[in-house]
């Protein structure tokens, strides 16, 4: 696939699927040709996707939408490419609460546009999809941009041109895979928000992070009072460590600044009296790594 075509996919399914411009002209040429095009398919020939980032699907929310397919049909075709499974003749690309829906709706026959995607955009496409549709938990979407990080060597900055995300928002989202399993759990079951894991993120030890996520499901605690009750905890710091840590409002400029300019969490340890200090900037794998090392070393904090 060349790198233009590649691109399109950033741009959603309307680029995507730009070839497919008149659905009844190909749809006269589908009997002849199954490898693109617009067709009704058998349902059972049709493979899930192997890469579907979202892992849990919403029972009742299933069952309203075979009632509406039911009632109105489908209104918007899945996506298909020709399997590579054995015992099927098609594979999921995009659409699987549709395709199941209507199993569940009882239809035999599905509407698809088939098309030829190659195995390294499998993934990209379910995510865009996903994203596109607001279906994922935040650990499903932080697990899918991390298997598009590893699987394809993309830069962050590659793969938020490619999704359609701020930067700093993949970088917010792969942080949350370092937290214990636990609260990723929480976090998929809407127990937890966004809001209370970032809180947690900023306590560097797990112990006080599964301590204050117990108290925050016990006492049903809010994002402000999760926030409040770190930063009293950050208070409790002994005076002589305190006074170490203080910095001025300066100093405390150049931090923010210094977490924009490379969209990961950056702490300056500065001692006021000696004019000494250190600057520490956290990565979360291999990739990440990467993009702060070649910052570093192509670029001057004079720019920023």
């Amino acid at each position: 696939m060349s790198s233009k075509q590649r691109k399109a996919l950033g741009r959603g399914f309307g680029a995507l699927l730009k070839s497919v411009d008149d659905f009844s002209s190909q749809d006269s040429n589908s009997s002849q040709n199954n490898t693109s095009g617009i067709a009704e398919l058998d349902i059972n020939e049709i493979a899930f996707n192997p890469k579907q980032p979202r892992q849990e699907i919403d029972s009742s929310q299933l069952e309203n939408l075979a009632q509406s397919i039911r009632i109105k049909g489908i209104i918007h075709p899945i996506l298909v490419r020709p399997s590579k499974q054995r015992g099927k003749e098609y594979e999921l690309v995009a659409g699987e609460r549709r395709l199941r829906a209507s199993k569940l709706a009882g239809y035999d026959k599905i509407t698809a546009i088939i098309k030829p995607i190659q195995d390294e955009d499998l993934l990209e496409i379910a995510l865009i999809e996903n994203i596109q549709r607001d279906d994922l938990n935040p650990i499903e979407e932080a697990s899918a941009y991390k298997n598009l990080l590893e699987e394809h060597s993309y830069t962050q900055e590659d793969l938020s041109k490619r999704v359609g995300k701020n930067r700093s928002t993949i970088a917010n989202f792969i942080r949350l895979l370092s937290l214990p399993k636990e609260i990723q759990v929480d976090l998929a079951e809407k127990k937890l928000t966004m809001g209370h894991a970032r809180a947690i993120l900023s306590l560097e030890s797990l112990k006080e992070q599964l301590e204050l996520r117990d108290k925050i499901l016990v006492e049903n605690i809010s994002v402000r009072e999760t926030e409040d009750i770190i930063r009293n905890k950050k208070k409790k710091i002994n005076p002589t460590e305190k006074k170490k840590l203080t910095l001025s409002s300066q100093m405390l400029l150049n931090q923010d600044r210094l977490r924009d300019c490379f969209s990961t969490k950056v702490s300056i340890k500065h001692k006021e009296e000696k004019e000494v200090g250190k600057i520490v900037i956290e990565y979360y794998n291999k990739d990440d790594f990467n993009r702060l090392y070649s910052l570093l070393t192509k670029k001057t904090l004079n720019e920023y």
